[in-house]
């Protein structure tokens, strides 16, 4: 089987559902069908990344952001939502209880909710981390103190756009060879990706949103 990456994948995205996003699920649909995977990642929300998968066509993992309090970290393939606030371990205890993995966010990004270069290794020694982002479409450069970091426990890499808006989507990604057939087959695939960084967050208005995230009733 040829392994030459081919699969173009964006695993950090945001719809209207985070609150602090703009995007309608109709023009995120639009963008991301350029891409062969996409992860909807909108913070403490679930409800836009299975609709997104059920009415308009993406290949989809269900993903959510969390505010551990300790800094932001990703649930990937998570089925119910994560509680705010539960601290780094127990948010990753959370996820893999899902059978879901643990996608660090950009790990050493000082002007967000990043848990830092101490919370990465302390995370990684203890064997919870299954892939580290080390290229965000809000920063300037690739995150290689990070990079080096995961490179040392095995844990393969990834780029990723943060998108707030339907534009950025896919502007920073990671390529793998093919489409993972579930959660571990990703993390297998991603040792033998190619990650590409490329800096770009457009202005997005913020002031005024629409729902706030994890509300129970969902806006179209």
């Amino acid at each position: 089987m040829d392994a030459t990456p081919n699969i173009r994948i964006d695993l950090h995205t945001h719809t209207y559902r985070s609150g602090d996003a703009k995007t309608p699920l109709a023009e995120f649909a639009a963008i991301a069908s350029q891409l062969g995977l996409v992860a909807v990642t909108d913070h403490h929300d679930l409800w836009a990344a299975a609709i997104l998968g059920r009415d308009y066509g993406l290949t989809v993992i269900q993903g959510e952001e969390v505010n551990t309090g300790q800094g932001e970290l990703i649930g990937l393939y998570v089925t119910q939502l994560i509680p705010r606030l539960l601290g780094m371990e127990e948010t990753c205890r959370r996820i893999r209880s899902q059978h879901g993995l643990v996608y660090v966010p950009h790990p050493t990004d000082t002007t967000r909710k990043a848990i830092g270069l101490t919370g990465l290794v302390t995370l990684c020694r203890m064997g919870l981390v299954d892939i580290v982002e080390v290229g965000n479409s809000k920063s300037a450069l690739p995150e290689r103190d990070a990079e080096g970091i995961a490179h040392s426990f095995g844990i393969p890499v990834a780029a990723a756009s943060d998108a707030h808006t339907a534009e950025a989507i896919g502007s920073s990604y990671t390529t793998i060879a093919r489409s993972p057939a579930d959660a571990p087959d990703l993390v297998q695939l991603l040792l033998g990706g190619h990650y590409h960084h490329q800096p770009y967050d457009p202005v997005r208005e913020t002031r005024a949103t629409f729902v706030v995230p994890g509300a129970t009733t969902p806006n179209s």
